[in-house]
């Protein structure tokens, strides 16, 4: 049930699931981002200089880049993709993550990429978010660490395939804006 906003039923559950295998990925834009990173690594993680968006323009308009603060760890977007843009509704570049997550406590955003900048590997997964309606939403991600210039992770390119959504996620949850942590 990708991409669709479909009826809740009772065992269905707003969730954040990541993958157990690269094998489990079902979007072609996280399979296509995750082959280019793949294809970048050497001796270590591909570097931001790598990215050139020609070689994923047609991923440009589901891709987010975003800087890491390492102390205390914050996630701050710094190029949200045109469809990203559309589906969060709002203008999240300079925001930090910690200031913009659903209104559900429990969605463990912040804990991806703490385990992708930890293990400076990928992190792929499934995002199923309740919807205003009562419906789930369900769609794939993928968030992929970068250095620059050194060995430290400094930056994450993530793709967010939203397949045939038609509204914004506003629509379908509730967001809200935290106050900035200290």
């Amino acid at each position: 049930m990708k991409g669709k906003n479909v009826p809740a039923r009772a065992k269905d559950e707003a969730s954040v699931s990541i993958y157990q295998s690269p094998d489990d990925v079902k979007s072609d834009m996280v399979r296509a981002i995750l082959q280019w990173w793949l294809g970048k690594c050497g001796a270590d993680i591909p570097d931001r200089s790598d990215l050139d968006p020609i070689e994923l323009k047609p991923l440009l308009p589901n891709i987010l880049i975003s800087d890491v603060e390492h102390d205390p760890f914050r996630i701050r977007y710094r190029l949200v993709g045109t469809r990203a843009r559309e589906a969060t509704g709002f203008n999240i570049v300079g925001r930090y993550l910690d200031e913009l997550l659903p209104t559900d406590p429990d969605e463990p955003w912040m804990d991806d990429y703490d385990i992708a900048y930890r293990t400076r590997r990928p992190v792929l997964g499934v995002s199923s978010i309740r919807t205003t309606s009562g419906g789930i939403f369900t769609y794939e991600y993928g968030l992929f660490p970068l250095r620059k210039g050194g060995s430290t992770v400094e930056q994450f390119v993530a793709v967010e395939d939203y397949e045939d959504l038609n509204s914004t996620l506003m629509d379908l949850v509730e967001w809200r804006e935290r106050p900035p942590t200290k």
